[in-house]
């Protein structure tokens, strides 16, 4: 039976330090009698090295690491299919780490994959933190914000601005003047803040009335929001920062037998297959984010191998117009 032995035990059995071992296991060198007494503890105890660990902290290990908040989310997960596939066409494997939207977790994450001596690091971010910022400058292997724009290191963004001003140009048209915006905390940057401020510029040109709630992205959370909302009040527009969250809005509508888009109009940002399946369909901003996923795959490769690319990269999207608007 092989005894599985620490780094620590093999350098006691062997009369050397650990550093040493580490050298001889990550091909570095030692000295031929000091191998041949590293190798005679390997003999004796019928040792196995962690060849993963052993290969991924050599140079060149070809392991690009990857942080998600989360693998539940539609946007997430296709993001994270096309990105594990195009890295893998481009020979590294992904190391694909899930937080649960952790923050705490996450900036661990950084420091662990760091320390594993990953190639790179790709991160689907929610948040950027002065922590994040302080792990970027000091890094020596390059990382990639995805979702979020981190200013002392490469970034790729949904083109928040252009989308948010179609809604409100699209709603502001649509001649409604009391709409109810659901967004998000705005910790998260470009969704929670972004988003949200250039819909209500584009709106207020229209001299809406807007009102706003915060959600926390999920569908059952902003279905209580707009049941308690709609007890005083009744807008002619509801517009979520999300699809999910639209979708809990028109389940709130549909409890309450308020017709969509007859009585109140539903908008969302997200472009989820299933927004065009519901009744009535969803009008929503679709993002690429294939090409997310895709980009950033190529984009944390060339940064690997030391090639130019452009510090921000901005998605780009359809507007997909349905039958949750009504013109008044």
């Amino acid at each position: 039976m092989k005894k599985k032995l620490t780094i620590k035990e093999i350098a006691e059995l062997s009369g050397v330090g650990k550093s040493t071992v580490s050298r001889f296991f990550n091909d570095g060198y030692v000295s031929e009698s000091v191998r041949e007494k590293i190798e005679k503890v390997i003999l004796e105890y019928n040792y196995e090295p962690n060849l993963f660990a052993r290969g991924i902290k050599a140079r060149n290990n070809r392991f690009v690491g990857v942080i998600v908040p989360c693998l539940d989310s539609t946007i997430t997960s296709t993001i994270l299919m096309q990105l594990d596939n195009r890295l893998r066409e481009l020979g590294y494997v992904p190391l694909i780490i899930n937080t649960n939207h952790d923050i705490t977790l996450e900036l661990a994450n950084l420091e662990n994959l760091s320390r594993l001596n990953v190639e790179g690091i790709v991160l689907v971010a929610t948040e950027v933190r002065d922590e994040h910022k302080e792990f970027v400058k000091k890094s020596k292997i390059p990382v990639l914000f995805v979702g979020q724009i981190c200013d002392e290191t490469y970034s790729i963004a949904n083109d928040e601005i252009e989308a948010g001003k179609v809604i409100g140009n699209y709603i502001g048209k649509s001649g409604h003047k009391d709409i109810l915006y659901i967004g998000v905390d705005e910790k998260d940057i470009l969704v929670g803040a972004v988003r949200k401020n250039t819909v209500i510029s584009e709106l207020e040109k229209y001299s809406s009335k807007i009102e706003v709630l915060e959600s926390d992205f999920s569908f059952d959370k902003t279905e209580r929001l707009v049941v308690e909302y709609l007890k005083n009040r009744k807008p002619t527009c509801i517009i979520c920062a999300t699809d999910n969250m639209a979708f809990g809005a028109i389940k709130a509508l549909n409890s309450l037998k308020i017709k969509i888009p007859e009585e109140i109009s539903v908008v969302g940002f997200g472009g989820y297959k299933v927004s065009d399946l519901i009744v009535p369909s969803l009008t929503t901003i679709r993002f690429f984010n294939e090409l997310t996923g895709e980009l950033a795959a190529d984009s944390i490769v060339k940064l690997i191998m030391n090639e130019k690319i452009e510090k921000l990269q901005k998605i780009g999207f359809q507007f997909l117009e349905r039958k949750s608007v009504a013109k008044i």
